[in-house]
């Protein structure tokens, strides 16, 4: 057996200065603030966020319905993955399309709050998307739902600082 290659250790100099030259010119440095965008495109911007998350979200609730319940006659542990997969792609495209938004600064602890709480979320539906098996996920199962009950109360919360009907389409 044949011992990796070991590449040669670099100068410090050499790693000292390319640190120094990536760190850029010295100084202060400013980073100019975004404005907030006007309320009407602000609420429009994320009704069709949440719009598109909910257009997504019916197909893959009922393929989860149908095929991660382990006692169910449909279960499916290949289908039942990409639908958690699914969904936790729908939660990433909302998130990102929430992150592209610039709320005014008295909303923002509550965006953050449901950016926060979606990722715990996204973080579980990957878990449940790479289990090995229904059992597993049903394990996952009170976790995802919790979380998904703290988003959609997130999301009431961020509409009602934007101004948006609480009759308007909620991810969740």
């Amino acid at each position: 057996m044949r011992a990796p290659a070991v590449p040669p250790l670099l100068p410090a100099s050499l790693v000292l200065g390319a640190l120094l030259a990536a760190c850029g010119p010295a100084g202060a440095q400013t980073t100019p603030t975004a404005t907030a965008l006007p309320t009407s495109e602000l609420q429009q911007r994320y009704l069709a966020a949440a719009t598109a998350y909910n257009s997504a979200e019916l197909p893959v609730e009922q393929a989860e319905n149908e095929y991660c319940a382990p006692a169910s006659p449909t279960a499916d542990l290949g289908r039942c993955e990409t639908a958690l997969s699914t969904d936790r792609q729908a939660t990433l495209t909302f998130d990102n399309a929430i992150r592209a938004i610039t709320f005014p600064p008295s909303t923002r602890g509550v965006v953050t709050q449901l950016l926060s709480d979606d990722a715990q979320l996204e973080n579980l539906l990957e878990q449940a998307a790479t289990a090995p098996s229904l059992s597993a996920i049903s394990a996952l199962t009170p976790q995802i739902f919790q979380l998904l009950t703290t988003a959609s109360r997130d999301a009431v919360t961020v509409r009602t600082a934007i101004g948006v009907s609480s009759a308007s389409p909620s991810p969740a």
